[in-house]
């Protein structure tokens, strides 16, 4: 199936709702700072999302055996309208309640990502795949980059719970552009047991070579990649390169700037092999991290900052297009479930291991074992080469 006009309602929809993802949180932590004063009761906030979206992304497969990707995608971002009006309306409740719509939220989240993931074959066609990509991963980060700045400021003039508000409409009007994407065909099977459906998966996925060396390649750069988490980079920024909290956001903002140049520059080196643009992405990584150390001036942290975004998303939309392109299309949503499961499960464990090393010996010991880390999957991916291409 190509269907370019689908692709595009797609695009278009799940722009607007990740800037309501990002608008909704900037508006919730005011909210619950106000009327917690707690720096703590926020951090149980991107706690309860990545638990949540993982539970969510973990049992997926079992919407999948019932219903047509389109269904799916459009039940969650109802649902989330539903939810978020319920925060809006008990946005001065306890805490504990607010968590918990939070927590449904996100756990909605965990089905729309591996969801949206598995559409794109399917709408697009394996050859247009890599610009595909590279367009959704642009869009995606220029949403991030100017959807952060602009919750801060309309939170700073007004207040979080208009924000939430504003979030309901463009939840809203996301939803209703979803309508636009025709209806992939869905041939309805016996469903299997329990176990089988949540299990199937996982055996698909690591049956296979390319797959499965994928899915250890994201595990290992998200893990990798928890080292750059807002809280180690404030620690970094207020030790290392002694500057105000504003260089947190000057830092974070150059990094996001250079996902989007590196989804550009992917269109661009489609002649490149996926594998290799993979291996020159950790090694460059690798040893931009070390040096990021040492960046001996502040802006020259910054630069780093910026090529480390650039190489990186280089990186992870070449892995994404060997996924995809290695997957049957029946198993598409099962695998992109698996992938989620295993990102934000080393995501998560990393966050914790992360902060122990800089609390225990240090912040430069935490960069040094992400370099470390990212310079082993350099040397896994010439390893594993041959199973890192673009399937046609």
């Amino acid at each position: 199936m190509n269907d370019r006009r689908s692709f595009y309602f797609l695009w278009v929809s799940q722009m607007i709702a990740n800037a309501g993802d990002v608008l909704y949180i900037v508006g919730l932590i005011q909210l619950v700072y106000l009327s917690s004063g707690s720096v703590l009761t926020l951090t149980l906030i991107p706690l309860t999302i990545t638990f949540s979206r993982l539970i969510g992304s973990f049992l997926t497969p079992l919407l999948l055996h019932r219903f047509p990707l389109r269904r799916i995608l459009l039940f969650s971002m109802f649902s989330k309208i539903v939810v978020l009006s319920a925060v809006f309306l008990l946005k001065d409740e306890a805490i504990l309640w607010i968590l918990l719509l939070v927590s449904i939220i996100a756990f909605l989240d965990g089905w729309s990502t591996p969801t949206r993931q598995a559409m794109l074959p399917e709408l697009v066609g394996k050859s247009a795949l890599p610009q595909a990509n590279s367009l959704v991963a642009i869009s995606d980060n220029t949403v991030n980059l100017v959807s952060w700045p602009l919750g801060a400021f309309f939170v700073a003039q007004f207040d979080g719970g208009l924000l939430i508000l504003v979030t309901i409409f463009l939840y809203i009007l996301g939803w209703l552009l979803t309508y636009g994407i025709k209806s992939i065909v869905f041939v309805r099977k016996e469903i299997p047991p329990l176990k089988e459906q949540l299990s199937g998966g996982w055996r698909y996925s690591f049956s296979n070579k390319s797959i499965r060396n994928v899915l250890i390649l994201d595990m290992l750069t998200a893990f990798a990649g928890a080292v750059w988490i807002s809280a180690i980079l404030y620690v970094y920024v207020d030790e290392v390169l002694d500057k105000n909290e504003a260089w947190w956001g000057y830092i974070n903002a150059f990094y996001s700037g250079g996902f989007i140049i590196g989804g550009y520059l992917f269109a661009k080196l489609l002649k490149i092999s996926g594998q290799h643009m993979i291996m020159v992405g950790c090694f460059v990584t690798s040893l931009l991290t070390v040096w990021f150390i040492y960046p001996h001036a502040a802006v020259v942290a910054l630069v780093i900052s910026l090529f480390l975004g650039i190489f990186g998303q280089i990186q992870l939309i070449a892995q994404l297009t060997i996924l995809q392109t290695h997957t049957e299309t029946e198993q598409l949503g099962h695998v992109f479930s698996v992938q989620s499961v295993l990102v934000m499960g080393a995501f998560g464990i990393a966050t914790f291991l992360f902060g122990w090393i800089a609390e225990t010996y240090g912040i430069t010991s935490a960069f040094y074992l992400s370099a470390l880390i990212m310079l082993g999957t350099g040397f896994f991916t010439i390893i594993q080469k041959k199973t890192l291409i673009y399937s046609k």
